[in-house]
């Protein structure tokens, strides 16, 4: 009896974590789809071939995360890691070579993602449809209303984030790489 309630919990376990990936997998083909639809803009000078690079949403903000890793700002991509980056965000001139260096080859992301309409789909849209409230995802809720209460994600909401988030989860930890961008947008493009 006690073999067979043991295999049982762990297909319920097993059967879970697909489902969490599943849904992640789900979450990020509607985020992809919504902005190919919505349209994408380029310079002009585009390449077809960079164009069909830069198609995905999720590996363009896996750019900027490679990029701060790359550049030790960001020392690995576990919780402590994305704490440090975190906790000197606020500090002068913090990143802002960093950051207008990534925007001149990396040029998807400003031109792309930092418009309300794709906050709304990151955030809103896409959530509700491919996650149906699984409440291991409510944080993404929860921030994007301390996000625009606040106009931008500042040091106080992105370290209340990085306690909620699964960084095993890339989804999850990308969505808090791309909050770290968007502050860095506010800073250093819109103030």
């Amino acid at each position: 009896m006690k073999y067979i309630l043991s295999i049982f919990i762990t297909l319920f376990f097993l059967s879970c974590e697909s489902n969490k990936y599943e849904s992640e997998s789900e979450y990020q083909n509607c985020i992809n789809t919504k902005t190919f639809e919505r349209g994408i803009l380029y310079p002009l000078n585009t390449s077809e071939s960079e164009i069909t690079k830069s198609i995905d949403v999720f590996d363009s903000i896996k750019k900027f995360e490679n990029y701060l890793e790359n550049g030790k700002s960001l020392s690995g991509i576990n919780k402590k890691d994305y704490l440090s980056l975190i906790s000197r965000i606020d500090e002068n001139e913090f990143l802002k070579k960093e950051f207008f260096e990534f925007n001149f080859d990396n040029y998807f992301i400003e031109n792309n993602l930092m418009t309300p309409l794709f906050f709304e789909e990151l955030f809103y849209d896409c959530v509700m449809s491919s996650f149906k409230n699984q409440i291991q995802y409510d944080f993404i809720l929860r921030t994007k209303d301390k996000v625009q209460l606040n106009s931008y994600p500042n040091r106080k909401i992105l370290t209340e984030l990085v306690d909620k988030i699964d960084f095993e989860s890339e989804t999850q930890r990308l969505i808090l790489t791309y909050l770290i961008y968007y502050k860095l947008h506010w800073k250093y493009e819109m103030e």
